[in-house]
């Protein structure tokens, strides 16, 4: 069942530059059925990877674009004039939201008060109020797209809170993967698809997965965020852990362990700023030599970007360089320092050797410049 979900997520990841936790996170949305919502300024590609994603269901998808002006009629079809006809109020929802299966939804948060508590109901409950009678709704996942956080969070909170994974999704930052967009050209490729009942064969598989070892782990990193001044509350806790059982059967895994519960990093902050303090408070709990090689790995990526952000002109740019170029080399021996200290210690070491790799690529492209002094 894992094969076509892990083929998607490769060919995503293949055609969307920087994005392989976007990617993870919408596909495990998929498979617990939750809800998404990916903040980020215009021009991301936000938009086109949602579409990339929904394309691979084979089902009915939604699409619309909200504006303070949008009407109920536009989201969950017009009223029926035959209805009328006999005191009846009932929408025609054919091809509208009430009947996808997933459905995206840009500008989210422009959402008007007509059409934001009927949202609530779908995006919670399933279910669709037409004519008084509470309809379900066949909706795996909607994901929701917003070039900011709401304004009114009293009258928007509610809608927030629904989407369980939450991103911020920048623009590409790697020299490299910058170059690869702006010489990329679309080649037409077989692409991966799943059926509706692929899907929900995987939604119960992943249902089986056994969460009880790392139950106590969720408990310790409640306290700790606690301790942040971060609090989720008690639905978001209990839908997180059908996050980690997608996350695990996406690894391969009938019991999740420790490195399973990674994705937390986009479900507990309520603020992007607390998105750092989130992701440490996580690596640290799962493995601390997995949050030691991040920092070194961020340390890293810094000095590599600013190295090659230098322009030509500038006089320090070959020195800086090559001093970046060897700092990459000490960065490289330090993760393999915090890879031994964690297979000593019994615990994970994926960033520290995953690390390497990335470190030789910057080193690479920062040697490959230097051939034009």
């Amino acid at each position: 069942l894992q094969t076509p979900f892990l083929a998607i997520e490769r060919e995503l990841n293949q055609s969307h530059l920087e994005r392989p936790e976007v990617v993870r996170s919408l596909l495990v949305a998929l498979l617990a059925r939750q809800h998404v919502i990916l903040l980020g300024p215009p021009g991301t590609g936000k938009s086109r990877l949602v579409r990339d994603v929904c394309q691979r269901i084979v089902g009915r998808f939604f699409e619309w674009q909200l504006t303070r002006m949008s009407t109920p009629e536009e989201i969950f079809g017009p009223i029926s004039l035959q209805g009328l006809q006999q005191d009846h109020y009932r929408r025609i929802a054919t091809g509208k939201l009430p009947d996808a299966e997933i459905a995206y939804l840009d500008e989210t948060f422009k959402a008007s008060s007509a059409i934001l508590n009927t949202l609530l109901a779908a995006m919670n409950e399933r279910i669709f109020f037409n004519d008084g009678q509470a309809i379900p709704m066949p909706l795996e996942m909607m994901v929701g797209a917003s070039n900011e956080l709401p304004e009114d969070r009293e009258e928007l909170g509610a809608l927030w809170d629904r989407f369980l994974i939450r991103h911020v999704v920048d623009y590409v930052k790697d020299p490299a993967s910058f170059a690869t967009l702006l010489t990329a050209v679309a080649h037409p490729t077989a692409q991966t698809t799943v059926t509706l009942a692929d899907l929900k064969a995987a939604q119960q598989d992943v249902a089986t997965v056994d969460v009880s070892d790392i139950l106590p782990l969720l408990g310790q990193l409640r306290g700790e965020l606690i301790k942040n001044g971060i609090i989720a509350s008690d639905r978001r806790w209990r839908q997180s852990v059908g996050t980690v059982q997608a996350n695990a059967w996406m690894n391969g895994h009938t019991v999740a362990d420790a490195g399973d519960v990674t994705i937390l990093q986009h479900v507990l902050w309520d603020e992007p700023d607390q998105r750092l303090s989130v992701a440490k408070s996580v690596l640290m709990l799962i493995s601390p030599f997995d949050q030691e090689a991040q920092d070194i790995l961020d340390d890293a990526k810094d000095a590599y970007l600013k190295a090659m952000a230098l322009s030509d002109d500038d006089e320090n740019r070959l020195i800086t360089r090559i001093n970046t170029i060897k700092a990459l080399t000490a960065a490289a021996e330090r993760l393999t320092s915090v890879a031994n200290k964690a297979a000593g210690a019994g615990k994970s070491a994926v960033v520290a050797n995953a690390g390497h790799a990335q470190l030789q690529g910057w080193a690479r492209e920062l040697q490959e410049s230097l051939v034009n002094f």
